[in-house]
């Protein structure tokens, strides 16, 4: 039976917080005309070697939407993994079985690859990481953000920083995003970029924005390919970075 006749739909999703988790969820709507208990949820790609199992199963209602966690594994790297094929996800309940086609029009899949993939080529190249926030201001007041760059050793990669763009919680100060146009080779000397910093909002929801609000997406090009990176804060220098905001915004 096909989801279409028994009404059934799915669509891909991934919030910020999906991101930070290393996870999407697939929503699966119901508008059979009764309850669906699933006894299991699978999503099916061909950019995966082994479909997907989705978590916290419960029942859907009819004329409801729920999400059903899907852990995303490690990626293969390689040209099969930026090809969109057959996406599909089978629910199994009581009732039956069914293949249900997705809606993804992100492509979350094929951006969660391609994001792993570029951070592991960068891996062999460098280190990237974030240090504690300084700042020694009060109110509206700026702040130093330092981005370290290690190199891995091994010979023959160089990395450009291009951009940096900033979150809901810091941007840059004066500008809309960093532009620290820095170069290093992968058998180079450590590098520590600098970059002044603002807080971007001083509302109590910006330190309630999930997994987004200490991960800054930087525009690099390794041995020429373009691409953009998130890196992350650790849990001191976000802690730093949110210090600082709330003494900038007087919070």
């Amino acid at each position: 039976t096909t989801g279409v006749e028994v009404g059934l739909a799915a669509e891909l999703r991934q919030s910020s917080l999906d991101v930070a988790r290393g996870q999407m969820q697939v929503w699966v709507e119901n508008n059979s005309g009764a309850a669906l208990l699933p006894t299991a949820v699978t999503y099916r790609d061909d950019r995966l070697r082994t479909p997907l199992a989705g978590a916290r199963l419960r029942e859907v209602p009819d004329g409801a939407r729920f999400g059903f966690v899907l852990a995303l594994p490690p990626p293969t790297c390689g040209p099969r993994s930026a090809e969109r094929g057959t996406q599909e996800v089978r629910v199994r309940s009581e009732r039956g079985e069914w293949s249900v086609p997705v809606d993804d029009e992100t492509d979350v899949l094929g951006r969660h690859l391609a994001a792993r993939c570029l951070e592991r080529a960068v891996a062999q190249a460098v280190d990237l990481r974030w240090l504690p926030v300084r700042h020694d201001g009060g109110r509206g007041s700026t702040a130093t953000m330092v981005l370290e760059v290690r190199p891995s050793g091994a010979p023959g990669h160089v990395l450009a920083i291009d951009t940096i763009s900033g979150t809901p919680l810091m941007g840059a100060a004066r500008a809309a995003y960093w532009s620290p146009a820095v170069r290093v080779r992968s058998d180079g000397d450590p590098v520590r970029i600098a970059l002044e910093a603002q807080a971007a909002r001083c509302d109590d929801h910006v330190f309630m924005e999930g997994g987004g609000s200490t991960a800054f997406r930087v525009g690099l090009r390794l041995d020429g390919r373009a691409g953009q990176l998130l890196v992350r804060m650790d849990d001191r220098a976000t802690a730093s970075a949110v210090a600082f905001v709330r003494e900038s915004c007087g919070l």
